[in-house]
């Protein structure tokens, strides 16, 4: 069992303010979705244009949040993103410590999550 957590942007432009408000929204179902998978958290935005940023740790998703690398990954939104796409994963198969075994994932041009 893991958790699943997304926002989609769409291409409306937004305010700093509304990307402010969907980048903690986005933070409030991490932590929410804790407990359906407490190894690790991860993290993805993608942009219109092709680009992604992503971050991931074999941590809970409350030490997750509180980690400079994922407020800066918020922090980098501008009016480019499309999504925000997260996961918080129940380890079942391959070591959480292994950070490639953790969500989200890139194959090639694909980013996602299961």
């Amino acid at each position: 069992m893991c958790g699943l957590a997304g926002v989609i942007f769409g291409k409306k432009r937004r305010r700093v303010e509304e990307r402010e408000h969907l980048a903690w929204l986005f933070t409030r179902l991490l932590l929410l979705s804790e407990e359906r998978g407490p190894h690790a958290t991860g993290a993805a935005w993608l942009d219109a244009d092709g680009g992604h940023r992503l971050f991931k740790r074999p941590v809970t998703a409350e030490r997750f949040v509180t980690d400079k690398a994922f407020s800066e990954l918020l922090a980098s939104m501008d009016n480019r993103a499309t999504l925000l796409l997260g996961h918080t994963r129940w380890r079942t198969r391959g070591d959480e410590r292994v950070n490639c075994n953790n969500h989200p994932i890139r194959a090639g041009e694909v980013i996602g999550t299961h």
